[in-house]
Order: C-alpha cells, then sequence, then structure tokens
C-alpha cells in the first residue's frame, strides 16, 4: 500500500463506509477504492480533490 492509498483507507474507515459507498460518491467503482488503497492504481488529482472536497481532508497530505 501507498501513502495516498493509505490516506483514502484510514478516511473511509474512519468515516465508516465501504469501499463501493465510498466509491459511488465519488461515481468510481469499488474495484477502483480497492486498486487505489492497495496501490496498484494511482489516482487523478481531480479524484484527490474531490475526496478531499467530500471527505473534509487537506489536499496537501497528498503531496508531502
Amino acid at each position: 500500500m501507498n501513502k495516498i492509498g493509505e490516506i483514502i483507507k484510514s478516511t473511509r474507515k474512519q468515516k465508516e463506509l465501504k469501499q463501493s459507498e465510498l466509491g459511488r460518491s465519488l461515481t468510481v467503482s469499488q474495484s477502483y477504492i480497492s486498486r487505489v488503497e492497495c496501490g496498484d492504481e494511482m489516482p487523478t488529482p481531480m479524484f484527490i480533490k474531490l475526496f478531499c472536497l467530500l471527505y473534509s481532508v487537506e489536499e496537501g497530505l497528498f503531496y508531502e
């Protein structure tokens, strides 16, 4: 798992969301969320921006 995946997974768990619920809110599939969390897929900058806006995450965390 990479840093981006760790941030997304920990935020999802804090918000008590399933991968499918997170995916629905971001208009992506559950399998995409799984691949991002595992580090197999790199999310787009737009995905990161939307994730941060919806879940009140500091965007700078993704780029440290």
